[in-house]
Formats: structure tokens, sequence, C-alpha cells
């Protein structure tokens, strides 16, 4: 299912996987020559599966993207809860970030190389002739859309980005000055656009795991809610919704669970394979804490990376909720004994078909677009272009809560658009919690300074000792990219850092 990737990347390690890590080193250092590559339909396929590669990375280990973006709202805690520092993330999770930051760092690099690698390809492949020229228009999609995302995210995360469409040296990428944030997340949109029109709707089950048209306008999809434009939003996740190829899992738990990945629930997923080949991850080892110990659970001790589960998140779920207990794990065994007091992340460690054989060989694939998302999506969509009681948003929003063992709800409860707004508000964040989605949301809804700080004012929390201000909806630039510029007209640092 995975191994077609699996072997491509392992194929082309030695030709992609290095490089300075400094974004603006924009062609690979590898004795590999670029010109004397991309000549063959072989070469793309390598290539293509050389930024897959980064986009895993970005989610493998410890210290990863997904991590630092889950701590960023109120579903995790630090050192008030569970005997982290209190800026356990080096103050993601309780702004006080700073452009010194390593993690937000390692983000930055790491979406720049998918750029960079997305662009070698962009460029070299239109005069190769393929044996398979369907092939090509996939690969130039998936391109596409792997470059889309990166632009997506930075935008999101740090606002305006150079924005660089084509293969350059550092020297030139140094004269590219930053556009705005939305300017960025137009350019991500228009690459969305593109892939949705070069992918195939799914792939060959040798090929199982790679991005599809679907996907692509997902991803569009989300772009556009996080612009608040509901309207452009709406088509293309009723496109995803009647194409067939999806339905949501009548389990909650085989959202996550590795016998289920690729299914119809999983519309874009990065992909992990066990069998210590080095495409396994380490994310999931890190959901619980180094000293716990519980062979039926987990056949390792955890990590130092652990978050624990704000108390004021796990209280929030509704009674009867099957979601708490899928997605938390609280009363923990530890070598100093069982912990009842703290609750940890537990969604993405139940396995059913291979058991991880080290802490950093685990197979189960970390997701990026779930096909629940696309459907609740699609309800606030609904809602906001025009709010019908007990109509379609309803449905979707039923669907969701019945699988959680929810009561549905009518126009009775929810009797106004604005109702409607705040029970899908309060819908996502349970049904997406650790996803990496609750951060974006906050931002997107414009409620995400007022939720931190009740957030912060909670005892948990240290009664205010910490704050979010108006200008960390985004981080700041990192300290070692702005001093590679000599012009602040080129590249500045976000107002208030």
């Amino acid at each position: 299912m995975k191994k077609y990737l699996i072997f491509l990347l392992i194929a082309f390690s030695g030709i992609f996987l290095t490089g300075c890590d400094n974004f603006l080193t924009l062609v690979p250092n590898s004795e590999y020559s670029v010109e004397g590559a991309y000549k063959t339909q072989i070469d793309f396929e390598q290539a293509i599966a050389a930024v897959y590669s980064q986009q895993q990375k970005h989610f493998q280990g410890a210290e990863c993207w997904f991590r630092g973006i889950i701590s960023r709202g109120d579903e995790t805690t630090g050192g008030w809860a569970g005997g982290l520092p209190a800026e356990y993330v080096f103050g993601l999770n309780v702004f006080t970030d700073t452009p010194v930051n390593a993690w937000a760092y390692r983000e930055w690099q790491s979406f720049w190389k998918i750029i960079a690698r997305c662009n070698i390809i962009l460029d070299k492949i239109d005069p190769v002739t393929f044996p398979d020229p369907i092939l090509k228009d996939n690969i130039k999609g998936e391109a596409y859309i792997l470059r889309a995302w990166a632009y997506h995210y930075l935008a999101m995360q740090f606002g305006g980005m150079p924005l660089i469409a084509t293969s350059v040296t550092a020297d030139e990428a140094k004269k590219i000055a930053r556009s705005t944030k939305e300017q960025t997340l137009a350019f991500a949109g228009e690459d969305y656009k593109k892939a949705v029109t070069l992918l195939p709707v799914a792939w060959p089950a040798a090929k199982l795991g790679r991005a599809t048209k679907y996907a692509a306008e997902g991803m569009l999809a989300r772009l556009y809610l996080f612009q608040s434009n509901f309207a452009a939003a709406k088509p293309l996740l009723s496109d995803v919704i009647s194409s067939g190829k999806y339905v949501m899992e009548s389990n909650y738990k085989n959202c996550f669970v590795d016998s289920k990945e690729n299914g119809p629930e999983r519309v874009w997923e990065v992909q992990f394979t066990g069998g210590l080949l080095g495409e396994g991850q380490g994310f999931s080892n890190g959901c619980l804490p180094e000293q716990f110990r519980d062979l039926t659970i987990m056949p390792f001790p955890g990590g130092s990376t652990a978050m624990p589960v704000a108390k004021s998140f796990y209280k929030a779920f509704e009674t009867g909720d099957k979601r708490r207990d899928i997605s938390i794990i609280k009363g923990v065994n530890l070598t100093t004994g069982r912990d009842t007091a703290i609750s940890y992340i537990l969604k993405y460690i139940p396995y059913d078909t291979y058991t991880p054989r080290s802490k950093v060989d685990w197979a189960n694939n970390l997701p990026i677009l779930r096909y629940t998302d696309v459907k609740m999506m699609y309800a606030e969509a609904l809602n906001e272009t025009g709010y019908v009681a007990n109509g379609e948003a309803f449905s979707i929003l039923n669907e969701v809560r019945t699988r959680a063992g929810l009561p549905s709800l009518t126009a009775t409860e929810l009797p106004s658009q604005v109702s409607f707004r705040n029970a899908i508000i309060k819908e996502r964040k349970f049904e997406f919690a650790f996803e990496g989605l609750r951060w974006f949301d906050l931002v997107r809804w414009g409620i995400a300074q007022n939720v931190m700080n009740q957030f912060f004012a909670l005892p948990e929390q240290g009664i205010g000792l910490y704050s979010m201000k108006p200008h960390q909806t985004i981080f700041p630039i990192p300290f070692q990219e702005l001093s590679n510029y000599n012009d602040d007209k080129i590249m500045f640092q976000n107002p208030g850092y």
C-alpha cells in the first residue's frame, strides 16, 4: 500500500535529502548533478517522492511541526498541569515565543525545502517525454498541491512570504520581497486550482497515499474558509462529497488506527511505514511521558515532549461523548506509580496491524484532511451562506454527533445562524482534537485572543501569568532568516515582535 512511495524515497535519498538548512539555498547541495537529472519519467517519480519525504519529516519526530501547532491553542498545557517547564515549546504554548524560537524556525526551513523541491520539478518537467503522459500531469499536480500546502501554512503561521515560483539562487531569492499574507494565500490558492485539474480522482492500489484531486479541492476549501470566503468553498466541498469516494468511519477510533489508513475517511494523510526502514514516525510514541509503562497500550516508554491535555479541555466534553476516551488517556501507569491527575493524547497510539519495533517505527499515518472535516466545513459554509432550520447543515452536524454518541440538535436548540455557528465551533473543538486544526480555527473565527486569555485566566494556567496579544495570531519571522538580508524592505519582522 505504501511500499511504492517508500521505495522511491529510499532510492532518491542521496539526491535530494541533503542540503543546507537555510531556505535561501534553494538549489540542493548534492554530488548528483541537478542539470544531469530530470531527464526521464523515473527521475521525476523519484523527485516527487523526495517532496513527500520532506512533508513526512514535518510530522515525523518528537519535535515536529504538528506538535508545535497543537501546543498553540487551548488543548494542551505546560508546567502548571504536568511537570513540564511552563514554556515547554520555547514559549509557543504560552505566547512568549521570540524570533529565535527553534521550533518555528524548523517549520520555516521545512516548508521552504518543500517549495524549492517543487519548483525544480515544475521548472524541469515540461520538456521531458514520459512513457505515461497522464503520470506526467499527475506529478505536476502533486508538485502544485505540495507547494500550495507549504505556502498556505507559511502564510497562516508567519504572514506574507516571498513568492518564488521558479528555481532561483540564494542571491536571486534575496531580491524577492515579502508579499502580503493575502497575496500569499492567493498564490497558494492558484496552485491548489492547478492541482485540481492535474491530479487523479484516485490512485491505483499500489500508489495509495498520494494526493488526489479531492485532496486539492478540500485543501483549497480550507484556505477559503480561513479567508471567510464560504461561497467559494461550498462547491469544492460539495464536489468531494458527491464523488462517492469517501464515507465517515462508523467508529471514531478507526479514523486513526493503522489498519484503516488510506481508507474512505482519509482524504489526505502523511504516509508512514514500519519495519525499521527509517519511514516510521515517532510522534505517536511522544504523546505519552517518558515514565509511562503500560505494555497493553504502548510497547515503549514515552517521550520528554509529551503534552499534558488541559484539564479544562478534558472537562469540556459533553457527557457520553465517545471521542473523549478515544482521544485522551487519563490515569496512566508511570514508573512512579499511577497518575490519575494528568491526561495525555491517546488518539494516535492504538494500532492493530503493525506493532512498532522502536520508538520511531510507528506505521500510523497522520491526518492532513479527513472526510469528516470536509463535511463539517461544508456544513459551516452552508450556514454562513444561508441558515436553513433543520436543513442539510443540521444533518451533517448530527451525523458527527451521532458517531460520538451524542443526541441530535434541531432548530429548537439552534434557532439562528449565530447559534448554529457556535455549535460548529464547539463540535470542531472535540471532533478534531489534537489534529493541528484548533489554533487555525480560532484565528479564522476571530476569537483566538479571547479564547486564549480566558484559558490563561484558569488556575491550571497560573491565573493570568500569560496572555495573548493581538499581533500574536502569527509568529515572528525567524531571526536566522532576517539576518540573511541587508534590506529590511525585502524581509522584515512582523509587527509587535
